[in-house]
């Protein structure tokens, strides 16, 4: 199995060390797909920070189907979604652009986070998930 980078498209990758770095290859292309430093018109991406992969979660979780189906998102260049999403406009900016670029990727299923909670390209209500971005792949 492949194992998530620690850069992508020239975006530095931080990871929280509880993660198990070993993903589905759809993930790291959904992540290829939606991780760039010009994702924002006039905002720089430079980093962010994966807290959860295939890790610490149990069944029916993303997380943990089929090695890795799932990876977390909690920081934008250094600052927590939790603390600066709300009244930081380089991390909303970003954020809301990672989430609306992901629900153009061919193999998206989850997509919750902030902006948008959507499984499968539509609506779906779950609980959480404002002080992170959650993709998963099909």
């Amino acid at each position: 199995m492949p194992q998530l980078p620690t850069s992508i498209n020239g975006v530095t990758i931080e990871f929280s060390q509880t993660v198990n770095k070993t993903v589905d290859q759809k993930i790291i292309n959904a992540l290829k797909h939606c991780i760039k430093p010009n994702i924002a018109k006039g905002y720089a991406l430079t980093k962010i920070y994966i807290s959860s992969a295939n890790d610490s979660h149990k069944m029916p979780s993303r997380h943990v189907q089929g090695s890795g189906k799932a990876v977390d998102i909690s920081r934008i260049n250094g600052l927590k979604m939790s603390l600066h999403y709300k009244t930081n406009k380089t991390v909303q900016e970003i954020t809301n652009a990672i989430q609306n670029t992901f629900e153009t990727y061919t193999h998206k299923r989850e997509n919750f986070g902030p902006l948008l909670k959507n499984k499968l390209g539509k609506p779906h209500p779950v609980s959480g998930h404002g002080d992170h971005i959650h993709i998963s792949v099909n």
